[in-house]
Order: C-alpha cells, then sequence, then structure tokens
C-alpha cells in the first residue's frame, strides 16, 4: 500500500469517532425538535434542517469507515480527535441558533461554545425573547459537553489499546486521572452512569425542596454539568430557598470531585477515597477560601447577621470553585479581598477527572510539592526524594507535563487578555473576562462581581471569546500539538 494512502487510513477511526459523536448529537436534537413542532412552528426548519445535516454527514461516516471497526487509534489520530472534535461540535451546534434569525454567526459560535464548554454565559440578555426549543438545544448540548471525555472515552478506549495514557494524558485531566488506566475498559461505562445518576438524584432532591420536576430536572442538569446556564439569572436569589442552595451547593462540591473517586466511592473503597491527596487538598482549600470570604464579609459587616454571611459566602466559592458560576445574590458590591480570592478559585478549579474546568487540583499540588522539594535540596544537595501523590511517586515525565502546562496557560492567558483588551475593555475587567472563558466559569456575575452583558460585543471579541472557551475545554497543550506543521507532516511512529 502507497505510504500516502496508509496515511489516510490511519485517519479512519477518527473520522468514524466524529460521525458517532455527530449522530449523538442530532439524537440530542429531538426534544427542540419535538418542541418546536407542537409550540414554534418557525423553528422546525432550523432544527430539521441541522438534524438532517448530522445525520447525513453521520452516516457517510461510518459507512465510509465500516472496515475501521477494528483499527485501533493512533497517538497522532487521537490528538486530532480530541483537539478537532470540540470546534467541530461548535461549528455543527450553531447551525439552529444562526438558522433562527435572532444570532448572528459569530453570536451563534459563541452561544454553541458556550454550552457546549460548559461556559454557562449568553450574549442575549434574559429580557430578549429568547424560542424555548433554543433554550432546551442550550441546556441538552450543555450536559451532553460536559459528559463529553467520559463518552467518548467509551467509545476511544476499547480501540486505543497501548496508546490509551498518551491520549488520556492530552485529555488533561491531571494526574489523578493516571491510577484509572488499568480499569479503564471496566469502569468507563458505570462513570457514565454515575454522571446519569446524579443528575436524576439532584433532580429528586430539588423536587423535595418544592421546585416543580421540569425546573428541577433543568436546574440539576445545569449544576451537574458544571455549566451553570439559568436564563434567568436571579433564579436563586428570587427563590430564596436555603434548602434548595444547600443541595445545589452539595451537588457542585460532589460534580468538582475526581468522578473516579465518586465511583470508588460507590463500590465501598473507602480508604481509596479517603487517603486520595487531591480529595484532601480539594476540601482543605475550598474550606479555607470560604472561611476568609466568611470572616471577611463579617468583618466588613456585609450583611446583618453571621448566618447570612455563611450562607452566601459558602455557596459562592463552591460556586466559582466548581465552575458552575451559580450566584445566589448579587456580589457586586461584596469587598476586594474577597473578589481576588473568587478571581483565585476561578483559575483554580475542581478536580482532575470532574466537569470542572481550571488548571485542577491536581496541578496545582504536583507544583506546590515540586517548589517545597526544590527548597529542600537547596538546603540538603545530597537529599534523593521524589513528589508523593496518594502515596505513590508522581513519574517525571509527569512532572514535566504540568509544568508545562502552567507555563502555557499562563502565557496564553496574557496573549488573550491583550488581545481581548483591544476591544477597549479595561485591563482588569479583560483579564477577569478572560479568565472566566479560558477556565469555562461563565457566571452570572464575573469573578470581580460585575454583570455579565456580552450582546453588544464586537466581532473580534466574539472570536476571542469562543477561541478562549474551546481552547480552555480541549486543553491547552494538545491545542498546541495541532499547531505544529510536524504534526502534519510526520504521521511515522505516530
Amino acid at each position: 500500500i502507497p505510504e500516502g494512502s496508509q496515511s489516510t487510513m490511519r485517519d479512519y477511526p477518527v473520522l468514524r469517532l466524529m460521525g458517532i459523536v455527530f449522530l449523538i448529537l442530532t439524537g440530542g436534537l429531538c426534544p427542540s425538535l419535538l418542541y418546536a413542532l407542537m409550540n414554534e412552528p418557525r423553528m422546525v426548519l432550523p432544527f430539521a434542517g441541522t438534524a438532517l445535516i448530522g445525520l447525513s454527514f453521520s452516516v457517510y461516516a461510518l459507512k465510509s469507515t465500516e472496515y475501521a471497526r477494528r483499527m485501533r487509534l493512533s497517538v497522532r489520530g487521537g490528538i486530532l480527535f480530541m483537539g478537532s472534535a470540540w470546534f467541530a461540535m461548535s461549528l455543527f451546534c450553531c447551525l439552529p441558533y444562526w438558522t433562527s434569525g435572532h444570532y448572528t454567526l459569530l453570536q451563534a459560535l459563541f452561544e454553541s461554545a458556550s454550552a457546549l464548554t460548559t461556559t454557562g454565559t449568553s450574549c442575549i440578555p434574559d429580557d430578549v425573547p429568547y424560542p424555548s426549543s433554543l433554550l432546551i438545544w442550550h441546556e441538552i448540548i450543555q450536559w451532553l459537553g460536559s459528559m463529553q471525555a467520559m463518552v467518548l472515552f467509551s467509545v476511544i478506549m476499547p480501540r486505543m489499546g497501548a496508546t490509551a495514557a498518551a491520549i488520556f494524558s492530552a485529555e488533561g485531566q491531571g494526574v489523578s486521572a493516571e491510577r484509572t488506566l488499568p480499569q479503564i475498559h471496566e469502569i468507563v461505562r458505570l462513570l457514565v452512569m454515575l454522571y446519569v445518576g446524579l443528575t436524576l438524584f439532584q433532580t429528586v432532591c430539588l423536587i423535595l425542596t418544592g421546585l416543580d420536576p421540569l425546573t428541577s430536572l433543568r436546574m440539576a442538569a445545569c449544576t451537574i454539568s458544571s455549566s451553570g446556564f439559568i436564563r434567568d439569572t436571579n433564579f436563586l436569589e428570587e427563590h430564596n430557598s436555603i434548602a434548595m442552595e444547600v443541595v445545589i451547593a452539595f451537588f457542585m462540591l460532589v460534580t468538582a470531585t475526581n468522578y473516579v473517586l465518586l465511583f470508588r466511592l460507590v463500590q465501598r473503597r473507602y480508604s481509596v477515597f479517603l487517603h486520595d491527596s487531591e480529595r484532601k487538598w480539594y476540601v482543605a482549600i475550598v474550606l479555607i477560601t470560604a472561611v476568609a470570604v466568611i470572616s471577611n464579609l463579617q468583618w466588613n459587616h456585609v450583611y446583618d447577621s453571621f448566618g447570612q454571611s455563611v450562607r452566601y459566602g459558602l455557596f459562592q466559592v463552591i460556586s466559582i470553585f466548581s465552575t458552575s458560576g451559580l450566584a445566589s445574590t448579587d456580589y457586586t458590591n461584596w469587598p476586594p479581598f474577597v473578589h481576588m480570592l473568587l478571581f483565585y478559585a476561578a483559575i483554580i478549579g475542581g478536580c482532575s477527572a470532574s466537569t470542572a474546568g481550571g488548571i485542577k487540583i491536581s496541578r496545582l499540588v504536583v507544583l506546590t510539592k515540586i517548589c517545597i522539594l526544590e527548597v529542600k535540596r537547596v538546603l540538603h544537595p545530597k537529599m534523593v526524594s521524589s513528589v508523593i501523590m496518594s502515596g505513590k511517586p508522581v513519574a517525571q515525565n509527569t512532572i514535566i507535563g504540568v509544568t508545562r502546562y502552567l507555563f502555557v496557560y499562563v502565557l496564553l492567558m496574557l496573549i488573550l487578555t491583550a488581545l481581548y483588551s483591544l476591544t477597549g475593555t479595561g485591563m482588569i475587567e479583560a483579564l477577569s473576562t478572560i479568565v472566566v472563558f479560558l477556565n469555562n466559569v461563565g457566571p452570572a456575575y464575573t469573578v470581580l462581581g460585575e454583570t455579565s452583558n456580552f450582546q453588544n460585543l464586537s466581532s473580534f471579541g466574539y472570536i476571542v471569546l469562543y477561541f478562549a472557551m474551546i481552547v480552555g475545554r480541549i486543553e491547552i497543550v494538545s491545542f498546541v500539538i495541532l499547531l505544529r506543521p510536524d504534526f502534519w507532516k510526520q504521521r511515522k511512529g505516530w
């Protein structure tokens, strides 16, 4: 077989997987299309046309690669798929928005990327009419987008064999995820079931607080997905229900935890859950930040009682760490110290292998331990030691990967902030906005408390924020690999 033909054949598994992903998204169109048929006739054509395009591509991709069903996905193919899937999905998912006539093309891309990456923002203000079928579509794809890593791995992993570790690292789930590799074939589908189960469990809990079943389901979907997208940004503030806030805060905390650990907990392997280093650091960091926020709110007499400071302060800390971005109150006038803590929380995010964004707790822990270790080596040059996570030494290539990721992250954040400031936005607001979008936080208010409104953003601004959302979700290093010319030229050895 000619070399060019062999190179093309290596890409067939990628095309096949794209067909599967598009088939899932096409299935996700059904509720919106059904609702449009019954209540919004003018939205039938946008959804039907999108479904036809998705189904046509899926059939073509699956039929033309029928003989590639047993082909293993190469490392290069895996990186290509994981790096390009988010861009391809956002283009497909924007079609109902664009063809509805309510959005320009850039606004449609912004809206679909916001949903898929669970950033949870919208360029359409609350007081502007919004087709209910589009709202259903937005909520469905944000839920599917959050579950994408687990759903895709259930398809990818059986076809990857020895290359699984490389692709799993490319997805950037952090250090803790490495321990899942020996059992990944057996547990990945169960992780998806856990994700669905948590959504249904939260729905039941919210019903018990007095919410109607449909609203409870929609609220659970936006919480478990860490999207936090609610059409009415004042939803929690208007309901003013402590029971509802407790339920939502609990599930935000849970969904930002490593799902592999949650699965071990379901297996009753309590020792694995209790001795996990990342979980310990996660709980400690959230509690310390919450104490600092509550103390500062109380010190500055923001609320009349200590109970209110605890209620609103703890909820907002958990919300930002989980990158859900939900707001139970307007924290615009909170003290600057609190805003800075929320800013740091947005950067850190949740645990690896969770639905949360951010740089992940595991990377922060490894970097902290590296710094401590280097200080010890200066004092004791002959000391031999290593970075330990959950009682096991961290591999040297993992340590290099963490430091490389953090350097690229900071560099990209600075570049995007500079580009976004070209829209006329002030330096602090530009930095805050980029942190929100790069870490897929997207709250009702930015981490500095300013109300988010992107309706009148310039075309260049939409492009910058779209890029920030997608790159933040596909993992930065994977995107950088795709930009290298030799990735596309050299296909041997992958």
